[in-house]
């Protein structure tokens, strides 16, 4: 016999039980089996639902372990030098001297020397440099007092120069200041990278310098 059946037929044995006691007149053990007969009827299905909700839970807990996710693997940056751009603001007063691999804008005083071999150093206008300057490329358009020596040099509009330049490119706007001594560097000399092939240089022409005659022809 299943278990849903023998409890159903324990439940009805101990209510026939209670109503032949009560007519015995003896209540409170008709009660009694009153009372068995319904825990009897009542029990069973929640043994069976606290069983299947006890499964339930089993699986559910089987399905999703308790499983810590690997944290993904950093990529590796490939190994880049990089570079910062040097900023004096306009309401700024610099004293010191300022060696950069990146490029350097002057908007405010700046009293001290700028190293920049191999970028842009821009004087803004309003803005002024007392020092020497080494960099790439130059522009100039505030004030500038000291040597400087750079592949390009410009002086805008509203640039001055005071001192000594050493350039291979020069141009001044219309506007523009310079005074001082200004020496042109030696173009840079071409590599090249083919082993046994030598560029034959042309040959430099020489310069036979001209006499003049200080005493007039009587």
């Amino acid at each position: 016999m299943e278990r849903k059946h023998l409890a159903f037929s324990s439940a009805l044995l101990f209510w026939l039980i209670a109503l032949v006691v009560w007519c015995f007149d003896a209540r409170q053990l008709a009660w009694f089996f009153a009372a068995l007969s319904l825990l009897t009827f009542i029990l069973p299905p929640l043994f069976r639902q606290v069983i299947v909700m006890f499964k339930k839970s089993k699986v559910v807990e089987v399905q999703t372990p308790d499983v810590t996710p690997l944290a993904p693997a950093a990529e590796k940056e490939p190994a880049v030098e990089k570079h910062g751009t040097t900023v004096i603001a306009s309401d700024v007063r610099f004293e010191g001297n300022i060696v950069s691999g990146g490029h350097v804008y002057v908007h405010g005083e700046l009293i001290g020397n700028i190293d920049a071999k191999e970028s842009l150093i821009k004087i803004m206008r309003g803005g002024r440099v007392e020092g020497n300057i080494t960099s790439r490329e130059l522009i100039v358009d505030g004030s500038v007092i000291g040597q400087c020596s750079s592949d390009t040099i410009e002086i805008c509009e509203h640039g001055q120069m005071s001192g000594t330049i050493a350039y291979r490119t020069l141009a001044v706007k219309k506007g523009g200041v310079f005074t001082g001594n200004a020496d042109m560097l030696p173009a840079v000399v071409e590599k090249n990278n083919v082993v046994g092939l030598v560029k034959e240089s042309e040959p430099a022409a020489t310069v036979t310098p001209k006499t003049t005659d200080a005493k007039k022809a009587k």
